[in-house]
């Protein structure tokens, strides 16, 4: 049978095991060391404070300071900036009235020499528009259904016999200096590359142009090529075409120059 004292002591025993946990010498170290462990934590805070505070005013200063140069800066800069925004202004204005002089410049030699309008027009020194028929060609099947660029040079050149004033082909314009050639299997004209569907725009009377055109052998050969290869060519006639200048490169002329002293 369990003796009626044995909770009452075991209590007992578990209240003095807490009591004497710890070591007494542990209560007279730690009430020792506490007093100047928190005086040396106060006193380092504050020399923490002191140096930050220190630091933000010397920038403030040094801002304060820097103020004057950065803002003489900033005055020069808005200075210049001004400066060349009226420079660029009065350069737009020098451009646009020599541009103006130029073309009065032009009015003026065409109005004295009305032919020289007619040069241009043939060497497509600008632009041009008028009647005229549109071609479209655009390759068959087999080896002769192929369109290439001798095909369109004769067909350029025909035109040109039946009384065309300007022609353009996939918008480029044909001037004195324009070439129509294959380079690595790819047509050029004016060294820009084109694609069939070949498209060429014919200023001229569209009568006399579809007329003499038909009768010429280029015109025959076309018609047969269409119904045997199944190329598709196709002539219409229009009231309004416009075509572009040829590029500038291509108006200017070089001549070869002998070498002075040479043998």
């Amino acid at each position: 049978m369990a003796d009626p004292e044995t909770p009452e002591r075991a209590v007992g025993l578990l209240e003095q095991i807490a009591d004497t946990a710890l070591d007494d010498d542990y209560y007279v170290v730690r009430a020792g060391s506490a007093g100047p462990s928190r005086e040396f934590n106060t006193v380092l805070t504050g020399v923490v404070l002191a140096v930050f505070a220190l630091l933000v005013a010397i920038a403030a200063i040094q801002t304060r300071s820097d103020r004057p140069a950065t803002e003489r800066e900033r005055a020069t800069l808005i200075s210049d900036i001004g400066s060349r925004k009226e420079l660029l202004a009065g350069r737009e204005e020098t451009a646009d009235r020599l541009r103006s002089q130029v073309a009065d410049l032009q009015s003026a030699v065409i109005s004295i020499d009305p032919a020289l309008e007619e040069v241009r027009l043939l060497a497509a020194d600008g632009q041009a528009k008028g009647p005229g028929v549109r071609v479209t060609a655009v390759p068959g099947s087999g080896l002769s259904g192929d369109i290439t660029d001798r095909d369109l040079q004769i067909l350029v050149n025909t035109f040109w016999y039946a009384g065309a004033e300007a022609i353009s082909l996939n918008g480029q314009r044909i001037g004195t200096t324009t070439s129509i050639h294959n380079a690595g299997g790819v047509i050029k004209v004016n060294y820009v590359a084109i694609g069939a569907p070949f498209d060429l725009e014919v200023i001229g009377d569209p009568e006399t142009l579809e007329d003499r055109f038909d009768d010429t052998p280029t015109g025959r050969l076309w018609e047969q090529r269409r119904s045997s290869a199944a190329i598709r060519f196709d002539v219409t006639g229009s009231d309004d075409l416009s075509v572009g200048a040829a590029p500038k490169d291509r108006l200017t002329i070089r001549h070869a120059k002998a070498i002075e002293g040479g043998a």
